[in-house]
């Protein structure tokens, strides 16, 4: 249990957070603050589709005939709230996913009014409809949803969307899991921009290389369905960060939290009618977290006595934008992002991060101007680049070594890549390059320090061409259909290749690939009426193995780790049903999917067939090649139980198969590392400015387990969260409290079974508190 000091601690923090939020004068929202002496108001209402259901997530502008403008969502009630505003005549639109966009003219608000305006949408019509409809199946999450909760990154803010689970291996970092595929299987990009990690370890996932007050929207797209990105091969993350707001606006943050969590970050952006800019500043650290038995995680794990008590992780991250918009529809604009994270604790891996550094440079171009037949012009080209040192420096396995660490390794990872797009009519045809580079150079005490190329410079060159077309039938059907072709190279730098491991085990020395990988979708959506609409999908795509895994080579006791360059691109052809409902007071989502993965690439043991000088083990982890089945669903559910009260819940899972390969050393018949059942449920109180929230969060016990791998079952769990929230003119604030009983458990994917293990599962953490503020000048 914690301390009663620690306690103490951390209630003082939110109750000052509380304090401070609630001394700070309330500021105009819009971008032309009233003057002192003048009240200013409040247009708030529900969000409805056409038969009185209130619908989450309306994304709803507020634009001032005098000067200023808004922009707010509705929350999970279908209410949305935009206080602080000067009155005058104002203008509203509304715009949601399958909704027509709507218009409401002439709004007058006076001084000091509370002025209700109830936005009823439409169902989008044919041409409508093809304009609004997403290319990829898919669910969002927004930033006012992220500020609700007490996530630290990416990962774990995704959580919140039924059919993904976080995979934490630490205190921050977390990777996604997408119906039981991880990061390496989805696509992850960021404004358009492809994002990847620099360890072979993963312990940097795409989503991790974003900072959470960046962040606008998240839009997740599951299954085979993606054809505007290669390598999508489990379905699709895009991150749409933060676009400047007419006017000049500050937006300063404060998150506090249990186990010494700090997060400040505060963005800036001004607006005119032709140029923009925006710019801002985070920073997040926190100690090691304590699980319910009052133990962090560094003491389950082999920490050194000194390090278990220390700083666990801190990130500072920066970014920018400049934006220039015509008068005659084009805009042209450039970003640029930098994270620096250091001395991040991986208890879920062997080694640590010294350092991790991303940079992130984009330029992009887009016109809507009508020139002829073509709607929408866009091009972008961009860059990430990532370097990464890791050690086991704080490990008692560093003990008495040279250096102070007994394993090292030092990554960089470069990526650039241009798109570019046309829509003609109800055709969206683009093209995709982009260009991979990969190295890492490890160094272990029992090697004498003598540097691996664990990752020999590979280089992936991936060019491809996608063609999108929708098309109505009748008047309520809408068919979608698409296709893809990708030729990917893949090559590995033959001076810094050492091929000996992979002739011993493997007997093969290749060190180059060129595949060819064609991908489609056929989506079909009905609405019958009622507020009901059913759609099926089948989808077909495929992803190009990764340089860790066909390139990797490492030397070290007892067993070698190789890569496989024999690896066969993973394809998956894969189908889904759908269902949503939505009455006057209810509101239902439900799916069911099948996938079925030629070649997934998976981990196995393999026995030395060659003799090789140098190479003594007699056996090697590597990568293997295994037809692999997953099938599950998600449903989802809401009900207003009073006009400001309402039950809501999700329930996902997912079970993966694989089909045994005896002479590759696979033979489980269960697919690794497969998160069991999820349920939450919950009641929400919320009138636009006030909420109260209690969830129950509850998953079951997997004993589906993987014997190849030794992977272990893990029981089941349940626990409370609660939160309360207050949003008044510009500012907003959430306090919360998560595993409020305080339990002690540990999801299934608590540890990575293999290559990089450590063995140690990581907990979640016990009974925490949280804080959350914002202010919007």
């Amino acid at each position: 249990m914690a301390s009663t000091r620690g306690a103490a601690a951390e209630g003082f923090l939110v109750a000052a957070a509380l304090g401070l939020w609630l001394s700070t004068p309330s500021r105009a929202a819009a971008c032309q603050p009233a003057p002192a002496d003048v009240a200013t108001g409040t247009i708030w209402g529900a969000a409805l589709a056409p038969d009185g259901a209130r619908l989450p997530g309306v994304r709803v502008t507020l634009l001032r005939r005098e000067g200023g403008s808004l922009r707010v969502e509705s929350g999970p009630l279908g209410i949305y709230r935009a206080g602080g505003l000067p009155p005058g005549t104002w203008t509203l639109t509304a715009e949601s996913s399958g909704f027509a966009p709507l218009r409401v003219d002439g709004v007058v608000l006076a001084p000091g009014e509370s002025h209700r305006q109830d936005l009823r949408l439409a169902l989008a019509g044919v041409s409508e409809r093809v304009t609004v409809a997403s290319p990829v199946p898919s669910e969002s999450i927004e930033a006012t949803a992220i500020g609700q909760d007490d996530a630290r990154d990416l990962g774990e803010a995704l959580a919140a969307i039924p059919g993904l689970w976080p995979l934490r291996k630490g205190g921050i970092a977390s990777d996604v899991v997408m119906r039981g595929l991880q990061s390496r299987d989805l696509t992850v990009v960021v404004d358009g921009e492809r994002v990847y990690g620099a360890c072979p370890n993963h312990m940097d996932p795409p989503p991790f290389h974003v900072d959470l007050a960046e962040v606008e929207r998240v839009e997740v797209g599951k299954g085979p369905f993606d054809v505007r990105n290669q390598g999508s091969l489990g379905g699709v993350v895009e991150v749409v960060t933060r676009d400047p707001d007419q006017g000049f606006h500050l937006v300063p943050t404060l998150s506090l939290g249990s186990f010494s969590y700090l997060n400040p970050s505060f963005t800036a952006s001004w607006a005119g009618p032709s140029l923009a800019a925006l710019a801002g500043i985070s920073w997040r650290g926190a100690r090691a977290d304590r699980d319910g038995d009052g133990r962090r995680f560094t003491e389950r794990t082999n920490y050194l006595a000194d390090a278990a008590d220390d700083r666990a992780f801190a990130a500072t991250a920066g970014w920018g934008r400049l934006k220039y918009s015509s008068a005659g529809g084009a805009t042209v604009e450039a970003s640029y992002a930098r994270q620096h994270a250091e001395k991040v604790f991986y208890p879920y891996l062997q080694m640590d991060a010294v350092d991790d550094t991303t940079d992130r440079a984009s330029a992009r171009f887009e016109s809507r101007r009508q020139r002829r037949t073509i709607s929408l012009l866009t091009a972008q080209i961009y860059l990430t680049r990532v370097g990464h040192w890791m050690t086991d420096e704080w490990r008692a396995s560093s003990s008495g070594t040279p250096r102070g660490y007994s394993m090292g390794t030092l990554a960089s990872a470069l990526t650039w890549g241009a798109r570019a797009g046309a829509r003609v009519g109800r055709t969206t045809a683009g093209l995709e390059f982009y260009h991979r580079y990969w190295d890492a150079s490890t160094e272990m005490a029992g090697m004498q320090y003598a540097p691996q190329p664990s990752i020999p410079g590979v280089t992936v060159d991936v060019l491809g061409a996608f063609a999108e077309y929708s098309r109505i039938l009748g008047d309520r059907v809408l068919l979608e259909a698409g296709g893809r072709l990708d030729a990917a190279w893949s090559a590995a730098d033959a001076e810094k290749a050492r091929t000996d491991l992979a002739f011993a085990y493997l007997g093969t020395r290749e060190l180059a690939r060129t595949e060819v990988a064609p991908s489609g979708k056929l989506r079909a959506s009905w609405r019958p009426g009622t507020g009901l609409q059913l759609a099926l999908g089948i989808g077909h795509t495929a992803r190009v193995p990764e340089a860790s895994e066909r390139f990797f080579a490492l030397r070290r006791a007892g067993s070698d780790w190789v890569g496989n360059p024999d690896l066969e691109p993973s394809r998956n052809s894969g189908g889904e049903l759908s269902l949503a409902w939505r009455r006057a007071r209810f509101w239902l989502k439900a799916s069911a999917f099948a996938d079925r993965i030629a070649d997934f690439i998976t981990v196995a043991d393999v026995e030395r067939r060659n003799e090789v000088p140098g190479v003594t083990n007699t056996s090697a982890r590597t990568w293997r090649n295994v037809d692999a089945t997953l099938t599950g669903g998600e449903l989802s559910a809401s009900f207003v139980l009073a006009g400001r009260l309402f039950l809501s819940g999700e329930l996902s899972s997912v079970r993966g198969s694989q089909q045994p390969r005896p002479e590759a050393g696979i033979f489980s018949r269960v697919l690794p590392e497969i998160p069991p059942l999820r349920g939450r449920l919950g009641v929400r109180f919320d009138d636009g400015r006030w909420f109260a929230a209690v969830d129950g969060v509850a998953a079951g016990a997997q004993g589906r387990v993987d014997a190849d791998l030794l992977e272990q079952p893990t029981a089941g769990y349940a626990i409370m969260n609660a939160a309360v929230g207050w949003r008044r003119g510009g500012g907003a604030l959430t306090w919360g409290l998560q595993n409020a009983f305080d339990r002690c458990y540990a999801p299934h994917l608590s540890y990575q079974r293999d290559p990089f293990r450590s063995g140690a599962r990581v907990y979640d953490p016990g009974r925490t508190l949280y804080a959350n503020a914002s202010w919007r000048f």
